[in-house]
């Protein structure tokens, strides 16, 4: 039985290697010719079956006529085309090719925004999804044309002939792809050589692949290998990419991107189905550079991004301004409030003080951020910058921080910013998913010295100690300035020991005859005993509770606000001396104005009677 089983098929392989299939060939071109309204060509037809369940059809000296909405030229002209398909596909009504060849073909492909497609032959009205699935192409002599009209995109693909360049693809990589148009608005253009056959789909079959891409002032290279290029199932490739800025690749990536200066991106990169990692990566943006791993995980709804990076140094300001560090104060705009004078504006009745900040720039950005891109990814990333620097913070040297984003809320827990010889160490959170945005942030200030933070009341004055604190604070706001204008919380600054210049005590305590004396004579250090800054914040006001510097020769003690909502600080600092001298002043200092650029002035009181700064409740004063 199994014997006359086999010599049937064999019967049947051997009818259909040997009919003439060109039977067939006029009664396709008519049935196409009729449902497409084109005209179709078909010079000779055969289907080479044998045994197998995915045959082969070959057809020759093809003429297919284009749509009439389409450009011009003919749609299909091929010397040879050969088919390779699934009979199971066709049972099932998902029809498969897996093995397309192309042989002295030119084609050209359209598809308009609404989705009309010029391919369609047999139901060329249909704007529906493809049901077509294509494995493998193979072009030889043959120049694809796709256009996509939905996605503004031009792509010509040249195989065994000189594109665009005018320069011939080597051997080895005998296709040249070339494509352009626009995504997300933003110009896009590339030009890759390939290998003779190339996968697109579902085949985990990998190809060479060699060229590059630019998006606006980005650029993308490439060398390597890739399975499937129209939905890529792995690929193994060294990587470059380069550009003036990364806010020009928000578009691409559909995420925020900081405006930044120029930044490069070299990498391994390596995916297996829905994971991608990037191995030996070296990336740098202005003077910035940065070293480590990443991984991208896209089997769940929501990617999910894993990186560890190093730095040897880092510049805020190669990042952007997030927090507004880009808007400094320019000579021109203090000219120019100098020159406004102090009157109030009888145009606007405004304070001139408050709009000259306005032209100072705020310290902390008013740029909106938006909360919903915190949704669109989950992420572990750590970062050690073992040299971290910013214009507006001399003082700042390092960061060590680990970041977990899920679902929306974000962590910065720990995060450890080396700062004046010390340490901030805490936690920062933002959560996305509240509207406005809600913020969390709890730091502890760790051994941070006094002379590095003391330069402009000191004046070259040497003074010493280690400075601890902490402060607790939580706001909401889609912007850094609108969370700080609503802050709650508190914050507290000591120090116990160390040591504060004579000359600058002297100048705390107005001491002018001893200022002169140390002047000649020379400075020395003398004992702190105690200082303490304590702010309670509700809504952005924060009240002192103590503000006090106790030295071996003057008890300072303090009282005023700080407003995050204005961005101003109204303190007065009044100097008790333990040995008054004969030219001591029974002043107070005012500290005053804009944070960012805090003014010093004298308030006059009488002999052991402190004057409150304006505004001031007065506080609980430390004795």
């Amino acid at each position: 039985m199994t014997g006359v089983l086999l010599v049937l098929l064999a019967m049947i392989a051997t009818a259909v290697a040997l009919f003439d299939w060109n039977w067939f060939r006029h009664p396709l071109e008519l049935y196409l010719a009729d449902r497409s309204q084109r005209e179709v060509r078909i010079g000779d037809l055969h289907v080479e079956a044998g045994f197998s369940l995915e045959p082969t059809v070959r057809v020759r000296d093809v003429y297919v006529e284009n749509a009439p909405w389409a450009s011009k030229g003919p749609a299909v002209v091929a010397g040879e085309a050969s088919i390779t398909f699934s009979l199971t596909s066709l049972w099932e009504r998902r029809p498969v090719i897996s093995r397309l060849v192309l042989v002295d073909a030119k084609v050209q492909m359209e598809r308009r925004e609404d989705g009309l497609r010029n391919w369609r032959l047999t139901n060329p009205e249909d704007r529906g999804p493809g049901r077509i699935k294509v494995l493998r192409l193979e072009p030889h002599r043959t120049t694809i044309r796709v256009i996509l009209g939905n996605l503004d995109l031009d792509v010509l693909v040249a195989a065994s002939q000189a594109g665009a360049s005018d320069q011939a693809p080597a051997a080895s990589q005998p296709t040249q792809i070339d494509f352009k148009g626009k995504l997300g608005g933003t110009a896009i253009a590339g030009q890759f050589q390939t290998g003779e056959r190339l996968t697109l789909l579902e085949t985990g079959e990998s190809f060479a692949m060699r060229g590059h891409a630019t998006a606006g002032n980005s650029r993308l290279d490439v060398d390597g290998t890739i399975a499937d290029l129209a939905r890529p199932s792995a690929i193994d490739a060294s990587v470059r990419l380069a550009g003036r800025s990364l806010s020009d690749l928000h578009r691409i990536v559909a995420t925020a991107m900081p405006a930044s200066r120029p930044y490069k991106f070299e990498a391994r990169v390596r995916q297996a189905q829905d994971e991608v990692s990037f191995d030996e990566v070296r990336a740098s943006i202005g003077n910035s550079d940065f070293s480590g791993t990443i991984g991208i995980d896209l089997r769940r709804e929501r990617a999910s991004l894993r990186a560890e990076l190093r730095s040897e140094s880092a510049d805020l300001a190669d990042f952007g301004s997030p927090a507004g560090a880009g808007q400094a104060t320019t000579k021109a705009a203090e000219r120019q409030v100098a020159a406004s004078g102090p009157a109030t504006s009888a145009a606007t009745g405004r304070d001139p003080e408050d709009a000259n900040r306005g032209r100072l720039g705020r310290l902390f950005s008013e740029r909106a951020f938006n909360g919903e891109y915190l949704k669109t990814l989950d992420a572990h990333v750590t970062l050690n910058a073992k040299k971290l620097t910013t214009a507006n913070l001399p003082e700042l040297e390092s960061l060590r921080v680990s970041a977990d984003l899920k679902d929306g809320a974000l962590a910065l827990d720990p995060i450890d910013i080396g700062l004046a010889g010390g340490h901030v160490v805490g936690l920062l959170t933002f959560d996305g998913r509240r509207k406005p945005i809600s913020s969390h942030a709890k730091v502890d200030f760790k051994e941070m010295r006094i002379e590095r933070l003391l330069d402009r009341l000191a004046k070259g004055a040497q003074s010493a100690g280690q400075i601890n604190g902490h402060f607790d604070l939580k706001g909401q706001g889609d912007s850094i300035a609108k969370t700080l204008a609503s802050a709650t919380g508190s914050m507290q600054v000591s120090m116990a020991g160390g040591g504060i210049s004579n000359l600058l005590d002297a100048r705390l305590g107005l001491n002018t005859g001893k200022i002169l004396r140390l002047m000649i004579t020379g400075d020395q250090a003398i004992a702190i005993h105690r200082a303490v800054i304590d702010f309670d914040f509700e809504q952005g006001l924060g009240k002192s509770k103590a503000i006090l510097l106790d030295t071996d020769q003057t008890r300072t003690e303090g009282t005023g606000t700080i407003d995050l909502r204005s961005e101003t600080v109204d303190v007065l600092l009044t100097p008790h001396p333990k040995k008054p001298g004969l030219f001591s002043r029974h002043s107070s200092i005012h500290v005053h104005g804009p944070i960012r650029k805090m003014e010093f002035s004298l308030a006059e009181t009488a002999a052991g009677k402190e004057m409150e700064p304006p505004g001031s409740t007065g506080g609980d004063r430390p004795r």
